[in-house]
């Protein structure tokens, strides 16, 4: 197992300065001239060359692209992510204080996947074929079909305008994140079920099952006992991944619910091309993305038998 997390540390590094470049690069394919959309934030000012001249010199955009990248790198290893060309405060400061936001929603969806999709999965797999297993079946294509935004929309119509169980934006209580939450979720909840349903089935027709049962054990006991935690390695993985997507895709739901999250952020920032801020944003949560794989690899390899004694590390 030691050697399998190494391996998988070794790969962090490269990953993440690749990221870093990707960050800058993208910044700067947009034709639009951050220059020219600060002096003209006000929506009247028409600013001469000159002006263009001296506000790109002082945010350091005539320098060469590779010098521009190398100082901005060496500020973030420094801890100085750059400052907003709009707002003025620190990309670090905006970041920070929309982060708990975004983790809150995210971390709360993961919460329903987990729970929703492990336990609907298993009650398909025991009922596999029969009414419940297609009943469920169909409502899981029906979360993973529906657009996120659409069901938000649907959501806060039914639960916050006509029976006033939620708020419809805000943040301050476990109230407003819980419908933004559910909804982030939704589509994960849909898909992790069906995996959840067919691992299950698959560890159900393994003979050790089959001899479990011929024992005399109570049916619920082994699926619980003994099917369960073998289907969950899978289940551990694409969880994990899933993570990665709750935060991207926090943007639209923050943007629905007026959550001041990230995504709301980075939202305005790309229509104001605040390529600092852009390129924070992309750093930071592909750094947490990083992350959160690793411990999901690590996580595996805790729960997988085999990797812990090393039998896979090696192929």
């Amino acid at each position: 197992m030691g050697e399998y997390v190494r391996q998988r540390l070794l790969l962090f590094v490269p990953t993440l300065l690749g990221m870093t470049i990707l960050s800058f690069v993208l910044g700067f394919l947009s034709p639009s001239d951050p220059a020219l959309v600060v002096l003209t934030l006000d929506g009247t000012s028409a600013p001469t060359a000159a002006e263009l001249a001296a506000k790109r010199q002082e945010l350091g955009l005539d320098q060469p692209y590779v010098t521009q990248y190398w100082h901005w790198l060496r500020g973030v290893l420094q801890g100085d992510w750059g400052v907003s060309f709009i707002s003025g405060k620190t990309v670090w400061e905006e970041l920070t204080t929309a982060l708990p936001v975004t983790l809150a929603v995210a971390a709360l969806a993961f919460f329903w996947a987990m729970l929703f999709s492990i336990f609907l999965g298993t009650a398909m797999a025991i009922y596999k074929y029969r009414r419940p297993d297609r009943l469920l079946l169909l409502s899981s294509m029906a979360l993973t079909s529906l657009p996120s935004f659409w069901l938000a929309i649907v959501a806060m119509q039914i639960l916050c305008e006509e029976y006033h169980l939620f708020p419809t934006s805000g943040y301050g209580t476990i109230r407003h994140l819980f419908l933004p939450s559910l909804v982030l979720a939704a589509g994960t909840i849909g898909a992790v079920m069906r995996l959840m349903r067919d691992a299950l089935s698959k560890v159900l027709e393994e003979n050790y099952i089959l001899t479990a049962r011929a024992k005399g054990l109570p049916f619920l006991y082994v699926v619980y006992k003994h099917a369960l935690p073998n289907a969950l390695i899978p289940i551990v993985t694409m969880l994990g991944n899933y993570f990665g997507g709750l935060l991207g895709g926090a943007a639209v739901i923050e943007l629905i619910f007026s959550l001041p999250g990230l995504g709301t952020l980075i939202l305005n920032a790309v229509q104001a091309r605040d390529y600092p801020l852009i390129q924070g944003y992309v750093l930071l949560v592909g750094a947490m993305v990083i992350f959160v794989n690793l411990a999901v690899d690590v996580l595996y390899a805790v729960v997988n038998p085999r990797l812990r004694s090393g039998g896979e590390a090696d192929g």
